[in-house]
């Protein structure tokens, strides 16, 4: 949790820890209150919601031992540039095998007034996990605190890497005991990352990211991870092995205080910039229109014509898609039930037979051990994965070779991260026909999927909103969803 610290602001704290009013004037100007959320600040689950999180300072499980001031929801929030880089390391990280893991992203200005307020005061509810070699009066010159934090300006975050060797995360609860995170692996506590040396914010010399004394598995998987950051532009910390900061010339260089709040349908909608509507006539209706949009300015504007699609043998239910969508009264879609999800969505990677595609997506190319796991007893439950290179822990799956209809097919990240039994493998693709419904996902004609190869770029944030017409036209003015 690096925060750039000025020599002479460091050499001052030990006189003034005597004086907590003082210091509090000292460590960041009063505020008046919440200010407004820039336009180009978004949530990381609507760029990319495969990147794990687990947004330490929106609980106690930190070094404070308390929720901070400003974090409302468990949300990371970058600048639109960081969240789009971070979402490239994340895409060249699963072809490895590994991922991304987010502990802190943005983090209001009031947050670090807290940590300052937490050092001056007494009581050391976490020290035994997170400093217990540290006196807190040291944060600020051991450079683990500071007085203005670039993770206030939107493009500095802390992770981790995942990978299949990984720990099980454990759910922590107050009770916990505190383990020192320079444990062993095996022993500190397991927050379903691979092994880095340390646990996050661990302030000991340990956690430095060129530490000598650690694992040499802990130092490839340090190195792995920095290497990934860094050809994506971002720059590593030497004190915090977990601490990395976008340097494009364009990042944002103000510092923030905006609280951070739970991602809604609307934050959702902002942040796109192609839009798939789907609408049919009621819940049970198998036979929908599709219409495309393109953002222009603070709306939407219609791209060609509207086309038919089909969905689920028994209509449409409410999905779960990545944001704090509530929907109005209707069924909540599940495991097998036959019902297309209702709700938005992102839209992930296409698919098809051929090797290769003319498409800005993430492509894959099927083959015959390509499967679709709608087992959720399986820690695959809703993925596309190789059968024949994945160690199998499933009983139910799709080949995804032996329906024709999916000679062309987009994924939509319904249920992504997935719970269980709330449903999977969800996609568009190639009907059998205008009045054959499918399983629970949205059909159409060859050539409709194939200009939504042609039109969909991952870059423009692209999303699905779909659900009866009554449903849309009472959610439309509040969603700011354009006219049917």
């Amino acid at each position: 949790m690096r925060l750039n610290l000025n020599v002479p602001i460091a050499a001052q704290l030990r006189r003034l820890l005597a004086r907590p009013l003082l210091l509090l004037s000292i460590v960041m100007p009063a505020m008046a209150g919440a200010e407004p959320r820039p336009d180009n600040m978004v949530y990381l689950r609507a760029i990319d919601p495969n990147i794990e999180q687990d947004i330490r300072y929106a609980g106690a499980h930190n070094f404070t031992g308390h929720p901070l001031d400003g974090y409302a929801a468990p949300e990371c929030m970058l600048s639109l540039d960081t969240a789009k880089a971070l979402s490239r390391v994340q895409t060249a990280l699963q072809k490895q095998g590994y991922g991304l893991k987010v502990f802190d992203c943005y983090r209001p200005s009031r947050a670090v007034a807290d940590m300052a307020r937490f050092a001056t005061e007494p009581g050391d509810p976490r020290k035994a996990e997170f400093y217990p070699r540290v006196d807190k009066q040291d944060f600020w010159h051991l450079g683990y605190v500071a007085r203005v934090s670039n993770h206030s300006r939107g493009s500095t975050v802390d992770l981790t890497l995942t990978g299949p060797n990984a720990l099980p995360a454990d759910t922590w609860t107050p009770s916990a005991v505190q383990v020192d995170c320079t444990a062993p692996y095996e022993q500190r506590w397991h927050d379903g990352a691979l092994d880095m040396g340390t646990g996050f914010d661990c302030f000991d010399e340990r956690a430095h990211t060129a530490n000598t004394t650690i694992s040499a598995l802990a130092k490839e998987n340090r190195q792995r991870l920095g290497s990934a950051m860094e050809k994506e532009g971002f720059a590593g910390y030497s004190k915090e092995w977990w601490h990395f900061t976008y340097s494009a010339e364009n990042s944002p260089k103000t510092v923030m205080d905006f609280p951070i709040t739970p991602l809604t349908a609307r934050d959702l909608l902002d942040s796109s910039h192609q839009l798939i509507v789907v609408t049919t006539k009621n819940w049970d209706d198998i036979q929908g229109t599709a219409q495309r949009y393109e953002r222009d300015g603070n709306t939407f504007r219609k791209v060609g014509d509207g086309f038919a699609v089909v969905v689920g043998k028994n209509g449409l239910a409410w999905g779960k898609g990545p944001g704090n969508v509530e929907p109005v009264a209707g069924p909540v879609k599940r495991e097998g039930d036959g019902k297309a999800p209702a709700g938005i969505f992102r839209l992930g990677t296409a698919f098809g037979y051929d090797t290769t595609a003319a498409t800005k997506l993430p492509y894959l190319a099927l083959t015959p051990t390509t499967e679709c796991v709608d087992d959720s007893t399986s820690k695959h439950y809703n993925q596309l994965i190789d059968g024949a290179a994945t160690v199998k822990d499933w009983n139910s799956a799709e080949h995804m070779r032996s329906e024709s209809g999916y000679r062309q097919g987009i994924f939509i990240e319904h249920n992504t991260p997935a719970s269980p039994a709330s449903g999977s493998c969800i996609f568009f693709h190639i009907w059998r026909g205008p009045t054959s419904p499918t399983l629970g996902c949205t059909a159409m004609d060859p050539a409709d999927i194939s200009r939504l190869f042609d039109w969909l770029d991952p870059g423009e944030s692209p999303l699905l909103v779909q659900m009866p017409e009554a449903q849309y036209e009472q959610l439309r003015e509040a969603w700011k969803l354009p006219p049917r």
